[in-house]
């Protein structure tokens, strides 16, 4: 079972494969466009590593929230890949993959980055006692000085350094990591290898980023304590 990842939901790229729990590569780079480069660096991780597309199990791509232009990328790339290749996509969302970097510090966290227009995606998980990440809510598109005065208590994590600072000028209070952390593939591979083997594939014709627009979105009728 070979599970190739693309992540492309931030400035920086990361791409990975696993064989099981063996990693063939991880790969990142932090560029601007680096999203059409991602066919590029496949092909070269591929053949660096004495592979072919078809020996491909399935591919694993996470889903966002951000930027549009790269998560565009990355999925357009994936289902052509699955439809020529006759592969399944599993389909996740970046977020997870951010907790999982500081699931360790805190029982309770709290996943922000910049939506622009004074608003940001948010999310939180429980560490639960085995150690993995339940989401407590859906990925959500809200203000800032709400989110934080309602999740004051939990441990706040981002790769956005002005959300970072921004928060900590209206909470000062609030435990907020204070490094950037990127969304990157190989939790979500990780992740991926239980759904790959329940067969929780995505469906082809449905697959989309995780699109969060203001219209469909109001804060006024956001509810974030809703469990999924």
């Amino acid at each position: 079972m070979i599970l190739l990842g693309i992540e492309s939901s931030s400035e920086s790229i990361s791409l990975g494969a696993m064989d099981n729990n063996e990693v063939i590569f991880n790969f990142r780079r932090k560029l601007k466009r680096g999203a059409s480069k991602i066919i590029g660096y496949l092909n070269a991780l591929l053949e660096k590593n004495s592979l072919r597309w078809e020996d491909i199990s399935c591919f694993v791509v996470g889903s966002g929230p951000g930027s549009f232009t790269s998560l565009r990328i990355s999925f357009s790339i994936v289902k052509g890949l699955s439809a020529a290749l006759g592969k399944p996509v599993i389909s996740l969302g970046s977020f997870y993959s951010i907790a999982e970097g500081v699931k360790n510090l805190a029982p309770r966290i709290a996943v922000v980055t910049d939506a622009r227009r004074k608003l940001i995606y948010a999310v939180t998980f429980k560490v639960k006692k085995d150690g993995s990440l339940k989401k407590e809510n859906q990925e959500r598109l809200c203000s800032l000085k709400d989110f934080s005065e309602r999740f004051k208590d939990y441990f706040f994590v981002s790769y956005d350094s002005n959300i970072r600072e921004e928060t900590k000028r209206i909470f000062p209070k609030i435990k907020f990591y204070r490094k950037d952390v990127y969304p990157e593939i190989l939790p979500l591979l990780n992740r991926a290898k239980d759904y790959y083997k329940i067969k929780r594939f995505s469906s082809l014709d449905k697959l989309e980023p995780l699109y969060i627009y203001p219209k469909d979105c109001q804060i006024r009728n956001i509810h974030l304590s809703d469990k999924i």
